[in-house]
C-alpha cells in the first residue's frame, strides 16, 4: 500500500523538475529597448522615401549579418546619395529597428518589423520622413562599415569608415571637422568610403593641435587595408590655415597629401610653406559656393589655380574623388 503514494510523489517532483528545467531553457521576456538575442531579420529591403510635396524617391535598405553576434545595416537612396549612410549603432527590440546616421546626432532611421515589411520614419534635420520597405532577397554586399575608435586629443569617439574589403591596400585620410563644416563632414566620408577610401572621421573642433594629428595619422596607418605610404589629412576653415604651423611640430609625422576646406587667407609667415605644398601636387583647396569670392581669389593667388576648386556639392566632390585617385 505505502508503495503507491511514494511513486505518485516521485512523479509529480519529477514533473516539477522538468518543467523547471523547460523554463530555464526558454528566453526570458525582453525587456523594453533590448536588442533582441536573434537579431533583427536580414535581407535587401526596397520601397520608397515620401518627400512631402516632392516626388517619391526610392529606398534601399540592405541589413546583415556579418559574423556571429553582429549585425549591421545600410540606407541607400539612389536618386539622393548625400542621404546614404551606413549606420554607426544599430539596435533591435520589440520589432523595431533603430539605425543612426554617423556624425549626425539625432538622425536615425526607425523601422518596426511587420511580416515581411519595415515601416517607420527617417528623421532627417528634425523632419520625420515617412519610409515603407518590403523584403526583395538577400541583401547586397557591404562596401564600407562604420565603427567608433577614441584618438587621444579629441573630444569624444572618432568614427571610422574602412571598405569591407581590405584585401587591397589603399589610401587615407584623416578628416578634421569644426562645428562649422561638421554637417557636411558625414557626408564627404561616405562618399569617400563608397570609393574604397578609409576616413578617420575626428569630433568636431574649432581648434588643432599637432598631437591630435600624429595621433590620428598613427591610427590609420595601424588600420588593416590602409597604405601607410598613402596617409592624408583633411582640415576644415581656421585650423586649416595654421596647418604648416601644425605640421612643423611633428615633423616625424607628416601627411602624404593635405585637403583644406573653406579656407580662409593664412598667416604671411605659412604662405611659402602653402606654395610649396601645392607645388608639390600634395595639395587641395575646397570651397563651397557659399564662400567669400575674395578667400577665394586669394587661395587661386597664393596656391595656383588648379589646386583651387569652388563648386556645388555635387561637382565639387566628384573633383575631390578624381583629385584623390590621382595620388593612388
Amino acid at each position: 500500500m505505502p508503495v503507491r503514494p511514494l511513486l505518485h510523489w516521485t512523479s509529480a517532483l519529477a514533473c516539477l523538475g522538468l518543467l523547471a528545467g523547460l523554463a530555464g531553457c526558454q528566453g526570458r521576456p525582453e525587456a523594453a529597448g533590448q536588442a533582441s538575442p536573434a537579431g533583427p531579420p536580414t535581407g535587401h529591403y526596397a520601397g520608397a522615401l515620401q518627400v512631402p510635396g516632392r516626388p517619391e524617391l526610392r529606398a534601399l535598405l540592405e541589413v546583415r549579418h556579418p559574423r556571429p553576434g553582429h549585425y549591421d545595416a545600410e540606407l541607400v537612396l539612389p536618386q539622393q546619395p548625400a542621404l546614404s549612410f551606413v549606420g554607426d549603432s544599430l539596435t533591435f527590440g520589440q520589432d523595431t529597428l533603430r539605425l543612426a546616421r554617423p556624425g549626425r546626432p539625432g538622425e536615425a532611421l526607425t523601422l518596426g518589423q511587420q511580416g515581411n515589411f519595415w515601416r517607420g520614419t527617417l528623421l532627417l534635420d528634425s523632419v520625420r520622413y515617412p519610409l515603407l520597405l518590403v523584403r526583395r532577397g538577400e541583401p547586397e554586399p557591404a562596401v564600407y562599415r562604420v565603427r567608433r575608435d577614441e584618438v587621444a586629443g579629441t573630444a569624444g569617439p572618432a568614427l571610422l569608415f574602412s571598405p569591407a574589403d581590405e584585401s587591397l591596400p589603399g589610401l587615407a585620410l584623416a578628416l578634421f571637422s569644426t562645428p562649422g563644416t561638421a554637417l557636411a563632414a558625414s557626408t564627404w566620408a561616405d562618399a569617400l568610403a563608397r570609393q574604397g577610401h578609409t576616413v578617420l572621421l575626428l569630433p568636431a573642433a574649432d581648434t588643432l593641435a599637432a598631437p591630435t594629428i600624429a595621433n590620428a595619422l598613427a591610427l590609420l596607418r595601424r588600420t588593416p587595408g590602409v597604405d601607410t605610404a598613402r596617409v592624408g589629412a583633411w582640415v576644415s576653415e581656421r585650423p586649416a590655415g595654421l596647418l604648416p604651423l601644425l605640421l612643423a611640430e611633428n615633423t616625424a609625422s607628416r601627411p602624404a597629401f593635405v585637403v583644406v576646406q573653406n579656407m580662409p587667407a593664412p598667416p604671411l609667415a605659412t604662405r611659402r610653406d602653402w606654395h610649396t605644398l601645392a607645388q608639390r601636387g600634395r595639395l587641395l583647396a575646397v570651397y563651397e559656393p557659399n564662400q567669400p569670392k575674395a578667400e577665394v581669389a586669394q587661395a587661386r593667388t597664393l596656391l595656383g589655380r588648379p589646386h583651387v576648386r569652388q563648386a556645388a556639392a555635387a561637382p565639387l566632390q566628384s573633383q575631390v574623388l578624381d583629385w584623390l585617385r590621382a595620388r593612388e
